[in-house]
């Protein structure tokens, strides 16, 4: 016989009122006990048993669904709601935030509070991991199993991929070594124990950390291999705008030591300078450089002689103009050197005057062949020493004005009447930021820019003046394959390494073909199902790494530097949290897994193959679709009343967006969503961390705003769309103004996606603090940091998809201690097949299609959710 029970949450904030006695029929109603927000959705969808044993009494109207405004804010709708999570299943209650009392039948509807809400009041620093099982009662309900992998952005070797680990970082005794007597820096300034600038560059305005003076110094050493340039590409947020200034002052000061010494050598005059072949071990003028002077020290003399003259060229995105010019105002002491705009201020605009003073001296001439060809005119550039002090900069899409209009000049040709016209910017230096934006193959705006440059080093091979030093700056290098590197590889070699002999003959561009189609061919068996060999990876990453180790300088945010971390960062740590399913729910499912087995044996027998190998493969994606969608919103299993069916595609989804004109609350999908997520268990880890996110008040370093922000990354676009809606819905049964959720997809314009996402960003009380997006959109130039949470709602196609969704909250300028978590349910068949091919594993045949509990237990390596990497790949082997 049931007593008088009355369960109710401590609040931490102010909600809407709703109370829940339960009590057997014919007891007095006890005094009523105000509950916590985050079982407001679960118990006022419950209603009442046929028994009556659950009342539920509101003080406050319930709103009904809310309607987007077109400033992002949200306006309760009249009409409410059909709440059809309201009928109560035979044999179980659950719905998200609650769970059955322990020891009591799965169908009673007797309750209990979790101790989430008052582990919250005890201290504002807490396990995340802990409170969705506390919110949820794991361990009566639906049995989460946790484990937390502490690396979880290793690199697998069973998959392949365009990951690109750490080159030429410096980090040995002996390279520091050659660094600090390159630099002149004496013992003491090395030996501070925290991180702090270490040297400042003549022509600079800050200091440069060690491992930063480390990489522009081995960048520019590149040169003695015949690179002329390099890729600059240290990830996010450890300092590339930085160094790249310090490489403009770097060369432009060499340039200076050389032209200064050969200058006080032609005078015939007495001179501080020490004369060739001295062995000094010092000069007056190194602190004057910042690098010990041309006049005695050797690696120095090799640098300087190999540095052309001329201006030096930044290339940036567009919309990166008017911050770069704002960088270089506060990096680059603009004393010594001259920043100029080729289109900007009046202030800031290079002049007409200053690109006459630029313009290289060209001279041309014809050159006969035997007496079958015509002539050819060949042309001889020459620099002006004097124009080494100018920083240019422009965007792609200006550069060939800059090139052929402001700086064209019609040319006499020697011997001749006629004239022709060319480009008078000889650059010494040329810096691409940000080149993955715009350096691909097939652009007419890259195709023009690197046949300028490629004509530039034709131009002056027969002189004294070498072709210009190209830099290629981007924390990612490639996206899609490595053939995006392929024009900026081009314009680094050299017509001799094709010599099969020649030291750098694996580094040229038809070796990158050779790495390009390699890479293909893996990619393509992957996406076909195949089970890749681990050493056909390697091999791909050996022959890439021999590139990048020639022509790249990258360190991650996770890596060292002389002993000590260069970020606060640490590993990708996530917090694996596997669900079970509420059994009254297993036979819907087992149905729909039932009917995606069919599907995939009749399109296995349509094209051939095996059915696991179809799985594995990129059509596994769309076969498997719905039983994926169901992980999180397990009602889909269930046929609709109404006899509607939905695909839930891509095409499906983008076109009930634009039906709706982008408002979810209007498309088809609202009015299910009740009865699509009842009972999830993955709904409910949400719930329980968006309750955590709301109620965190620690303090975030540095800022006077400390509301914590979420981010939840969903592995399909309909599952992206659902969850948002799910919060919605969430937020207008239960009133909740705290939770101020916002959306990306993939129907948005880039304009519309910066736009929310700039919106999200805003560090007030007032600004949304929760976003979804598809982990589709989860790629590079996403930054995050502001958001403390991440949430990915299941495994992706890929684990590589995975990573970097959260690497957009996880990377350098996060203040905050993240909290990352990937939502799995084994129970699935689906996930465990996606789970497989992150492991880089055949599917298992035994127990493919089963719907249940407990069934993909042991099945993994190790016997648990985290599966052991193979090794990471740093530098080439």
């Amino acid at each position: 016989m049931l007593t008088d029970v009355a369960v109710g949450y401590c609040a931490v904030v102010s909600y809407s009122f709703l109370y829940l006695v339960i009590r057997p029929r014919g007891i007095p109603v006890p005094a009523l006990i105000r509950f916590e927000k985050s079982d407001i959705d679960a118990v006022a969808t419950a209603g009442a048993t046929p028994e009556g044993s659950v009342e539920v009494i509101r003080q406050t109207q319930t709103p009904g669904p809310i309607e987007e405004n077109s400033d992002g804010t949200h306006n309760a709708l009249t009409t409410p709601i059909d709440d059809e999570t309201s009928t109560t299943h035979s044999n179980s209650v659950i719905t998200p935030g609650t769970t059955p009392v322990s020891g009591s039948d799965p169908g009673s509807p007797i309750r209990r509070p979790s101790s989430a809400a008052s582990s919250l009041n005890k201290s504002q620093e807490y396990d995340l991991a802990e409170l969705a099982q506390d919110a949820y009662h794991v361990e009566d309900a639906y049995h989460v199993e946790e484990a937390c992998d502490d690396d979880y952005g290793a690199v697998d070797d069973g998959t392949v991929d365009t990951y690109v680990g750490s080159f030429n970082t410096g980090n040995t005794a002996e390279e520091w070594e050659e660094c600090l007597k390159f630099f002149a820096i004496t013992r003491p300034a090395n030996r501070k124990t925290t991180r702090v600038p270490i040297r400042k560059l003549p022509g600079m305005s800050v200091g440069l950390f060690d491992y930063q003076l480390m990489g522009i110094f081995n960048l520019l050493k590149l040169t003695l291999q015949g690179v002329r340039g390099g890729f600059l590409a240290d990830e996010q947020g450890l300092g590339k705008t930085q160094e790249m200034f310090g490489l403009i002052a770097l060369t432009f000061g060499l340039r200076r030591s050389r032209a200064d010494v050969l200058l006080a050598r032609a005078s015939h005059k007495p001179t501080k300078h020490h004369r060739r072949g001295s062995n000094a071990r010092a000069c007056f003028a190194d602190s004057r450089y910042g690098f010990r002077c041309y006049c005695y020290h050797e690696p120095t003399q090799q640098l300087a002689d190999l540095l052309p003259d001329g201006p030096s060229v930044i290339i940036v995105p567009a919309r990166n103009m008017t911050q770069t010019l704002r960088e270089a105002k506060t990096k680059v002491d603009t004393s010594a050197l001259k920043i100029r705009l080729q289109r900007g201020a009046v202030k800031d605009r290079l002049t007409a005057s200053e690109v006459n003073s630029l313009s290289a001296s060209i001279t041309a001439k014809e050159v006969f062949g035997d007496s079958s060809t015509l002539p050819t005119v060949e042309y001889c550039y020459k620099s002006r020493g004097d124009s080494n002090d100018f920083v240019i900069i422009t965007t792609p899409e200006s550069l060939d004005h800059l090139i052929n209009v402001r700086f064209g000049r019609d040319i006499k040709v020697s011997n001749t009447n006629r004239r022709v016209k060319k480009s008078g910017l000889l650059p010494g230096v040329v810096l691409m930021d940000e080149f993955h934006e715009y350096m691909q193959p097939g652009s007419v705006d890259v195709a023009n820019m690197v046949a300028w440059l490629q004509d530039l080093g034709t131009a002056c091979r027969g002189s004294q003046q070498p072709g210009p030093l190209v830099y290629l700056v981007s924390g990612t290098p490639f996206g899609e394959s490595p053939s995006d590197i392929r024009p900026a590889l081009s314009l680094m070699s050299r017509r001799s390494w094709e010599r099969d002999s020649h030291p750098m003959a694996d580094v040229t561009p038809a070796s990158l073909d050779v790495v390009t189609a390699a890479y293909n061919a893996l990619a393509a068996s992957q996406a076909q199902g195949t089970v890749l060999d681990p050493r056909d990876i390697a091999g791909y990453r050996r022959r890439l790494g021999v590139i990048l180790k020639h022509t790249m300088v990258r360190r991650l945010g996770t890596d060292s530097f002389r002993g000590k971390p260069l970020t606060d960062l640490g590993p990708l740590t996530v917090n694996i949290v596997d669900h079970s399913i509420p059994d009254h729910l297993i036979n819907n499912i087992q149905s729909l897994a039932d009917a995606t087995r069919a599907l995939t044996e009749q399109e296995a027998a349509t094209d051939g193959i095996d059915v696991r190998h179809l799985l594995r493969s990129t059509a596994g994606q769309d076969i498997l679709l719905k039983l994926r969608l169901a992980s999180t919103f397990p009602g889909i299993a269930s046929p609709l009343p109404s006899g509607e069916h939905f695909n839930f595609d891509l095409p499906e989804i983008l076109s009930g967006i634009s039906a709706a004109a982008g408002n979810v609350t209007k498309t088809r999908y609202f009015s299910h969503l009740p009865r699509w997520a009842a009972h999830s268990p993955k709904l409910a880890t949400l719930d329980a961390t968006v309750a955590a996110m709301v109620a965190d008040k620690t303090r975030i370093p540095g800022e006077s705003c400390h509301a914590k922000k979420l981010v939840v990354f969903a592995p399909l676009e309909a599952e992206a769309l659902l969850l948002y809606a799910y919060l919605l819905y969430r937020k207008a049964k239960s009133g909740d103004a705290l939770v101020k959720p916002v959306w990306l997809h993939s129907g948005m314009t880039q304009g519309e996606r910066q736009g929310v996402i700039d919106m999200f960003l805003e560090l007030n009380n007032a600004a949304p603090n929760t976003l979804v997006a598809p982990i589709g959109l989860a790629g590079t130039g996403l930054n995050f940091q502001r958001a403390k949470y991440s949430i990915v709602t299941g495994p992706a196609w890929t684990k590589r998809e995975n990573q970097q969704a959260y690497y957009r909250t996880h990377r350098i300028g996060q203040k905050q201690q993240t909290k990352l978590l990937l939502l799995t349910g084994r129970w699935n068949p689906a996930e465990r097949i996606v789970l497989t091919r992150h492991a880089g594993r055949e599917v298992e045949e035994g127990d493919l299609w089963e719907v249940g509990n407990g069934v993909g237990d042991g099945g993994e390596e190790e016997g648990g959710l985290v599966e052991r990497h193979q090794g990471v790949q740093g530098e080439s082997e």
